[in-house]
């Protein structure tokens, strides 16, 4: 009996080793590209499995030329490979800024940074990348309708404060005309005239002049006494 019970459990083990060894395996890199000029890594998965795959997860270590780990990433990406069939997946280009590239990719003349890359898969065909990506792309939508209402509500009370700034000169100076006509008038002088005169320099200028001038038929009299 127990020897039964110790061969099934041994196939049961050996069965669970399988299926996650064909897991890992299901999706596998055939070759990496990043030169030095690159911005991008292009990275080619292959499809080990008999069904078609809709996205895959899987982490990338960089390493040194002697397999020391530098850093890592994990990706997630939305990409369409069929049975047997490879495919290529565009990832962020490692260390861009320095100059560094895949040892089997174009170098930078006399200042070559080289690194390798083991790749990982950690999953595939999941429905979490697209709910998040679907979630990602309504918080964007949301935030970018958000921004241009901001931007348009910012927009129309900047050219209703610059049309009300233009009324209310438009309003001051038609009042300080209408001041130096009454000005003119209450000082028995021509009010034509003087918004002539005020047309010609400014309103401002005329109103001030009136005021040290005085009252007309004062200065008039004053002249006979």
């Amino acid at each position: 009996m127990r020897k039964i019970l110790l061969l099934l459990m041994l196939t049961l083990t050996l069965s669970v080793s399988a299926t996650s060894r064909d897991t890992l395996n299901a999706v596998t890199m055939v070759s990496y590209e990043q030169g030095w000029l690159d911005d991008t890594g292009a990275l080619a998965l292959k499809n080990n499995t008999e069904e078609d795959i809709h996205n895959v997860s899987f982490r990338i270590t960089y390493l040194d030329m002697k397999g020391n780990a530098l850093d890592y990433e994990d990706y997630s990406s939305e990409v369409e490979i069929a049975p047997g069939m490879t495919k290529k997946v565009n990832i962020t280009a490692y260390e861009h800024g320095r100059g560094y590239s895949y040892f089997r990719s174009e170098a930078r003349p006399g200042m070559p940074h080289r690194f390798k890359i083991r790749f990982k898969l950690t999953g595939y065909n999941t429905a979490e990348i697209n709910t998040t990506e679907e979630e990602a792309s309504d918080t964007s939508s949301i935030y970018d309708s958000a921004s241009a209402n901001g931007a348009s509500n910012e927009a129309k009370w900047v050219a209703g404060l610059i049309i009300f700034g233009f009324i209310l000169i438009i309003c001051i100076y038609v009042g300080m005309y209408g001041l130096v006509a009454i000005m003119a008038k209450r000082r028995h002088r021509n009010a034509v005239l003087w918004i002539f005169i005020s047309l010609i320099g400014t309103p401002l200028i005329v109103i001030v002049v009136l005021l040290c001038l005085g009252d007309a038929d004062d200065s008039y009299e004053d002249r006979f006494e």
